[in-house]
């Protein structure tokens, strides 16, 4: 017997096993486990292998997800896709967006907004403005080029528009900040200058996401007004409650020099009540951990503390959960078809050239040098799993099809691909 039908046979199990509901708590933890070990396995091995060729680990965690899912092991080894995730991907998912809503509260945490002078901070919103705003313009203008290739019947062409011009809006905040964290960039001025222009752009354009779906889904643009006066709303609340409360316990731990087990209690639910407020009220759960963090308190102790507790739990268990979710959900062998190869060169360019090329100009501006202007640009190209976000979402409410989606997401890897390799040659690093 060859080692591959050895393993077929391992993994070959009753069809009533795989379904949830038919096995007990162990058989699921049992399950879920062997889901849990591939994906962390596959993570590792792949990060090590990014930054063996100075890619970001980050980026060979969001290529293991999709090695696990239909492009390749789907393709060569259906059985073992089957065995580990057609009943366990509910659970990677709660894990996973646990684990990105606690990375982004450390990386919000981080970041101190404090020690960005005014100039900086009104560069980034005049940047965030122009950044969105012209690939929006250009993702709308792909969406008329092809609307008759990729429409589904009943989706009009304005919506098709305003969606595909928000998935060329759209930058992979979370991969950025692991990105900029990986290589001690956080609290530089070009790295919190980028950081900060990026939440601004994803945040705007998760609420234009907001009003696309309740279009989508109602034919009412009214839930796009609920998003952005809740987003308001939850600003205020975190700077005006949540904060006094955070400046307390820095006090309490400033005395004592350790956080207590009912302070550290306090902060874990305060940050899974802010992402649930910030899912609930329509932007994805990674701004409420974002927003919380940006809110703490900014003493080396108290961010040291934080990270001891729970940063390589995040890092090396949770995260890659999340970027394996979104992976398992992906097949681009679907790309190498001939309809879809002149599409797919088109929309790739317009959507590097429209983000890269308005950050460059912008930068160029404010007085920067072409290299910096240059290293900003490759950073906030990085589209990354945010897009694949979007493109599922676009998926699931029935606004693209599968042909388009697959170039979504060759667009997240291609784009996250070129991020550190455009930065180091812009700025000459080795």
């Amino acid at each position: 017997m060859s080692f591959i039908k050895f393993l077929k046979k391992i993994f070959t199990i009753p069809n009533q096993n795989l379904a949830i509901e038919n096995m007990n708590n162990l058989e699921i933890f049992i399950h879920v486990a062997y889901a849990i070990i591939a994906v962390i396995v596959t993570a590792r091995l792949m990060g090590n292998l990014m930054q063996f060729i100075k890619q970001p680990r980050v980026v060979g965690e969001m290529i293991a997800g999709v090695l696990l899912g239909p492009t390749f092991l789907g393709a060569i080894f259906p059985e073992a896709v089957e065995f580990l995730f057609s009943s366990t991907q509910s659970y990677i998912y709660v894990l996973g967006n646990i684990g990105l809503s606690f990375y982004m509260f450390l990386v919000g945490m981080d970041l101190d907004l404090s020690n960005i002078d005014k100039k900086t901070r009104k560069q980034s919103y005049i940047l965030s403005i122009i950044s969105t705003t012209v690939p929006f313009i250009f993702g709308s203008f792909s969406a008329f080029l092809f609307y008759q290739q990729f429409q589904i019947p009943g989706v009009p062409l304005i919506l098709f528009m305003l969606f595909l011009g928000t998935a060329f809006s759209i930058m992979a905040f979370p991969m950025l900040a692991r990105i900029l964290e990986e290589h001690q960039l956080i609290n530089t001025k070009l790295g919190a200058l980028s950081l900060l222009s990026a939440s601004i752009q994803d945040v705007v354009t998760w609420i234009l996401l907001a009003f696309i779906t309740s279009i989508a889904a109602t034919g009412s643009s009214i839930n796009g007004f609920y998003t952005l006066g809740g987003a308001v709303l939850f600003v205020l609340l975190v700077r005006y409650l949540g904060k006094p409360i955070m400046e307390n316990i820095n006090k309490s731990l400033m005395k004592t020099g350790k956080l207590s087990q009912n302070q550290f209690a306090i902060i874990m639910i305060s940050l899974l009540v802010a992402a649930v407020i910030t899912d609930k009220i329509g932007l994805y759960s990674v701004f409420g951990g974002f927003i919380l963090g940006l809110n703490m308190p900014k003493t080396e102790l108290f961010k040291s503390q934080m990270k001891d507790k729970l940063l390589d739990v995040m890092v090396v268990f949770l995260l890659p959960l999340f970027f394996a979710f979104s992976g398992l959900k992906t097949n681009i062998l679907v790309l190498f078809s001939a309809e879809t190869l002149l599409p797919s060169v088109i929309i790739l360019c317009f959507a590097f050239i429209s983000k890269y090329g308005s950050v460059l100009l912008t930068m160029k501006t404010f007085g920067y040098s072409w290299r910096e202007s240059s290293a900003i640009g490759g950073l906030i190209n990085a589209r990354g799993l945010m897009v694949l976000i979007v493109a599922n979402i676009g998926l699931e409410c029935e606004i693209i099809n599968q042909n388009l989606f697959s170039i979504l997401v060759l667009l997240a890897v291609l784009s996250t691909l070129a991020a550190m390799p455009i930065y180091n040659f812009s700025l000459k690093k080795k």
